[in-house]
């Protein structure tokens, strides 16, 4: 849907927020007193983003889901609708929409949510884009989980899940998941699959004030299969195929010779750890991850690697009047020696797959771990390099309730080709002001600085409308 008029993109919106403005305003009294079967949550916004350089600030593009694209100075308009599934029921459904009409050098709809889900005890099914959350990290101030951030937008998908953490017994809880995507056009590889699946323990007690919880998983994911978009090769993609990516084994005879020689496809993965301290004042939580991109990340020293991984620290406050709900601190650390068991050491960078781990151009990692692009859809992650996170969540009042975000990067080039450190630091601010019934006003100011970068100042402002 590229390319669209201004005025078209506009209007298409204007009818979307006016039918379902329409239909919320008929069904407002019955939805005060029990929301309906149908719809649960209703917002639309509206919008605009101004920027010194024609391009988004680091944290106008971290945790967005691609949602401002890259143009550094748009007006959007936004809905977002769905219904959430009732864990109260046995069975029950969800769906839902998010959609963004962008109005700049190109007018376009960026579709972060289109999804449909069904729900059976503690089985979920779920079809279509979704926004979620991948890994043990702070949800709500991390810059990104080191494999798979929010960065980029939503990859279309089949996912089978637990709801959640599911109690095994009293103590013991697990959190699994298997989904298979698809890639698109937008790759080197076209119509390349993506394999993905987690599994997160966790250990303690339930109880929200009390006790600690240990938290430990592995995050797995494969691009695979797809058509080579110079040489018209096609990678294996059948059911055969399908149990050697799993397993992370090597291709048959129709495979590469890389992929003879290693794993078929291309493997990433992410081995994490988190503790949790609870209180009835606060908690602490604390995590840990380190990346691997085949088997030989997951052996003897592979556990633990010096030099190359994420480290993160949360304070949470509970208490109702507190002024600091919430500080995060985060470090990344990608310069250790660590190679794959080919030699190649360059996480999120492959062989065959040159769009590596990205997706309609964005990179899917950890958004300090950025990529330069090249001709056909190739991607090469500049992934050598240290940077920290710093988050804080504030309250004073229904119109001042600010977070506050700093991020520094030191980039060092490619792990096989390090070139002199280069700083960038990113600030952020954003308030979110709670004005009438229903009505939100947000705003918000970053600024990007570096030695290789030009000075990128950029405001937004916008008010929503929440109808459920």
């Amino acid at each position: 849907m590229k390319n669209l008029p201004t005025m078209y993109i506009r209007i298409v919106l204007l009818l979307a927020v006016a039918m379902s403005a329409f239909t919320a305003q008929h069904t407002a009294r019955a939805a005060d007193k029990k929301h309906s079967e149908w719809l649960d949550s209703l917002v639309v916004s509206t919008g605009a983003i101004w920027s010194t350089q024609d391009k988004q600030t680091f944290w106008l593009q971290s945790n967005q889901h691609g949602r401002f694209g890259r143009e550094g100075n748009l007006f959007f308009n936004r809905l977002r609708l769905g219904k959430q599934d009732n864990d109260e029921k046995k069975f029950d459904w969800s769906y839902g929409l998010d959609l963004t009409g962008r109005s700049g050098n190109d007018s376009d709809i960026a579709w972060t949510d289109a999804y449909a889900g069904l729900r059976y005890k503690d089985l979920k099914l779920t079809v279509g884009r979704k926004s979620e959350f991948f890994g043990l990290a702070d949800s709500l101030l991390t810059a990104g989980p080191e494999l798979y951030s929010s960065r980029a937008p939503n990859i279309p998908k089949i996912a089978l899940s637990t709801n959640g953490f599911v109690n095994i017994s009293e103590d013991f809880a697990i959190n699994a998941y298997l989904a298979h995507g698809w890639l698109g056009e937008e790759q080197y590889v076209k119509n390349a699959y993506l394999h993905q699946k987690f599994f997160y323990m966790r250990y303690g007690t339930e109880n929200t004030y009390d006790g600690i919880n240990i938290y430990a998983g592995l995050h797995h994911v494969v691009v695979w299969g797809g058509t080579d978009r110079v040489t018209g090769f096609r990678y294996p993609s059948g059911i055969n195929d399908f149990a050697k990516i799993f397993f992370g084994k090597a291709g048959g005879s129709d495979a590469s010779s890389n992929d003879q020689a290693y794993a078929l496809g291309n493997h990433l993965g992410s081995i994490e750890y988190a503790i949790q301290f609870k209180g009835y004042e606060r908690d602490w939580f604390l995590y840990a991850q380190t990346l691997f991109e085949d088997s030989s990340g997951l052996v003897g020293g592979g556990l633990i690697k010096p030099g190359d991984y994420l480290l993160g620290l949360s304070l949470i406050n509970k208490e109702p009047d507190a002024t600091i709900k919430r500080i995060n601190l985060e470090y990344l650390d990608t310069t250790g020696e660590s190679m794959n068991s080919d030699g190649s050491g360059s996480y999120f960078n492959h062989g065959e797959y040159f769009s590596g781990w990205t997706y309609e151009g964005y990179g899917i990692g950890h958004p300090f771990i950025t990529s330069i692009p090249g001709q056909d859809y190739r991607w090469f992650a500049q992934n050598w390099l240290k940077g920290a996170n710093v988050g804080m969540a504030l309250e004073f009042s229904d119109l001042v309730n600010p977070t506050i975000r700093f991020a520094w990067i030191r980039q060092k080039g490619v792990m096989y080709a390090p070139r002199p450190a280069e700083d960038t630091f990113a600030f952020a601010i954003n308030n979110s002001s709670r004005i009438a019934r229903n009505w939100t006003f947000e705003q918000a100011f970053f600024f990007d600085a570096g030695k290789a970068i030009e000075p990128n100042a950029a405001m937004l402002l916008s008010i929503s409308r929440s109808f459920f």
